[in-house]
């Protein structure tokens, strides 16, 4: 692991390191060399010590040193280098949670002379002190932000080490590679045997193929951590709203039995089968509306358009006067699954008669006001997401894009460093070269050869505090 200057001597950071606002506890946090000194000024033990533990609680009293008023009761852990989140040394003050209390403690702290934190200077400081590579850190802002249970998984196995060993394990397969093609090159005086070049791209492309199963992953994986756009549509009084209602568990949008109830789409969070989706309802799509449904019905063709998934809601009385032509015209292609709604309302026996006569589209049947069919709905919308589903939970997986293009730029050198050793004649400087390009970009992702501006918009994006 690249291990770069550590910062400053001198340069101690403070961060509230918990929401702003009402709470039980307010926890501030200060990382440097003069982390103990500037808390000691002011906090003051309920049973004086010469010198508190490393990694125990002391409880005490914040208080003002310029006239010794009490700020509030308090918690202070010391945590001495190297054994520390940022292996410097890293104080925590546990106060009441409130606005108040947490913003005298930090004014205090900074009293002493130490600097305001920026956002993520904790954990790129534990980045840049080697406790942590990139991946890693990044997987620390994963679990902050984490929308499921799945997508909060894959951050923890991130950040146990499971994606960075993986990358490793590549890694030094294609260090080995580059020594033999290296050596060859670089000393032909020496008489060395020309490497088994058949043997060798075999190697390349068990190592390409490990590279582009990894990449691979991306596709499902992501959607656990960043979500997708979920818009319903139909015509009117198909009961989009009931679907949107019964799907995020509350009457969320407004059900009516007149047409064109809904004019401006509603957003709603919600976890299906483990994605994250932002759920949205549309207005009912139909070419005579008036004046201000019009505009609403131009807003649910932009959603449609930019969606991840289209829920095309139909009325199931009324299939054989459905504009399929129309709406496939309308719909994201590769994108739209058609539900059948109302199906309580057609005998069972000419039900499937009508659904025989769909047009090749992926369906499911439910009655929303029932709520019959939902989980089938919800399997076949995770279907459509996810495609022929992977199994993620026992494997490194990619769930982020900076990743997920480096790996591929990887792949794409490796592609080239085979062709080349197929090609006639054989460049050994090009072979090199192309195995010196997949090292980098597998660095790219560690940290350890990854430009300064990504590594500041990297770290740009964690909260303040973290």
């Amino acid at each position: 692991m690249r291990v770069p200057a550590l910062p400053l001597e001198g340069d101690t950071i403070v961060a509230v390191s918990t929401p702003f606002g009402v709470g039980g506890i307010g926890i501030v946090r200060i990382s440097g060399p003069d982390a103990e000194k500037a808390a000691n000024h002011i906090f003051r033990p309920k049973t004086p010590a010469e010198r508190s533990s490393s990694h125990r609680f002391t409880y005490g009293h914040v208080l003002d040193p310029e006239n010794d008023f009490v700020v509030d009761e308090a918690l202070m852990v010391v945590m001495r280098a190297p054994k520390t989140y940022t292996r410097e040394d890293v104080v925590e003050v546990h106060c009441h949670g409130g606005a108040e209390p947490v913003r005298k403690v930090l004014e205090l702290i900074v009293a002493q002379g130490v600097r305001l934190a920026e956002p993520g200077e904790f954990t790129r400081r534990a980045f840049m002190n080697g406790r942590i590579d990139l991946v890693q850190a990044e997987a620390v802002a994963d679990i902050v932000e984490a929308k499921s249970e799945t997508a909060l998984r894959f951050a923890q196995r991130q950040l146990d080490g499971r994606l960075s060993g993986e990358l490793r394990a590549v890694e030094e397969a294609l260090r080995t590679l580059l020594m033999e093609v290296q050596a060859w090159l670089d000393f032909p005086e020496e008489d060395l045997p020309d490497p088994d070049f058949s043997r060798l791209r075999e190697r390349i492309e068990v190592t390409a193929r490990r590279v582009h199963d990894l990449a691979s992953t991306y596709e499902e994986a992501h959607l656990f951590r960043d979500g997708v756009s979920l818009v319903i549509g139909g015509r009117p009084n198909v009961g989009k709203s009931t679907l949107l209602n019964v799907l995020v568990g509350k009457d969320r949008a407004i059900v009516s039995p007149t047409p064109g109830t809904t004019r401006d789409y509603l957003e709603e969070p919600v976890v299906l089968a483990g994605i994250p989706v932002c759920m949205i309802d549309t207005a009912g799509l139909r070419e005579d509306a008036e004046e201000i449904e019009a505009q609403g019905v131009a807003l649910a063709r932009r959603q449609i358009e930019t969606a991840d998934l289209l829920l095309y809601v139909v009325d199931a009385t009324l299939l054989e006067s459905e504009p399929w032509d129309r709406m496939k015209e309308l719909a994201p292609k590769g994108r739209t699954l058609a539900v059948i709604n109302k199906v309580d309302l057609v005998p069972e026996a000419g039900l499937e008669d009508r659904l025989r006569s769909l047009p090749q589209l992926p369906f499911v049947a439910v009655s929303a006001l029932y709520r019959s069919g939902i989980e089938g709905l919800q399997e076949a919308i995770r279907a459509q997401l996810t495609g022929d589903r992977l199994e993620l939970d026992s494997r490194a997986v990619i769930t982020n894009v900076r990743h997920r293009n480096a790996l591929t730029r990887c792949f794409e050198a490796l592609e080239r460093a085979r062709e080349q050793i197929l090609a006639r004649p054989m460049m050994g400087d090009l072979l090199a070269a192309d195995l010196r390009y997949a090292l980098r970009a597998l660095g790219e992702i560690l940290g350890e050869t990854t430009p300064e501006e990504i590594l500041n918009g990297i770290f740009e994006t964690f909260c303040i505090g973290k």
